[in-house]
């Protein structure tokens, strides 16, 4: 008799328990933008904003460093159609997108490129740079392809 009642209860148990569960996790990071994007207007990023810590990035420095290991992903452009892109989902940020030029300010750069992007392929480069790299690598992005307008590339028409 107690195998009957264990064997009937059980599966409603289970459930109970990964509904209890689900309830305490936020909603996915996709759905949050979403519902935020479409019921707020867009903040305005401060474009002026310093990198962190007083550092003051080297662009110059960090060409070849991203030319090794983030145009394989970003693009050499910057428009997020690099050689690897295409086996990556989410895809990789595209730049030249008008959206990004507007939202990518140097101490968001600096976060991402140190601490990575948590749901994507994006690595924490903090374990293999110094902050110095990284702010150097952050203002090269920031003034290569978020700065600078590109030729022919302007407002995207790329989705990534």
């Amino acid at each position: 008799m107690n195998k009957i009642v264990v064997a009937t209860l059980l599966p409603a148990f289970v459930a109970a328990l990964s509904l209890a569960a689900c309830a305490d996790e936020p909603e996915p990071i996709e759905e949050q933008s979403s519902i935020a994007a479409s019921s707020l207007p867009a903040p305005k990023t401060d474009m002026t904003l310093p990198l962190p810590n007083g550092l003051k990035g080297d662009p110059d420095k960090a060409a070849v460093f991203y030319l090794q290991n983030c145009a394989t992903c970003h693009g050499t452009s910057g428009d997020g159609e690099g050689p690897r892109a295409y086996f990556i989902n989410p895809p990789p940020r595209n730049f030249l997108l008008t959206s990004s030029r507007q939202r990518l300010n140097r101490p968001t750069l600096f976060n991402a490129i140190s601490h990575g992007i948590i749901g994507s392929e994006m690595p924490a480069w903090n374990k293999v740079l110094s902050d110095q790299e990284i702010a150097n690598l952050a203002e090269f992005v920031f003034q290569t392809f978020i700065l600078a307008p590109q030729e022919g590339r302007e407002a995207g028409t790329s989705g990534k």
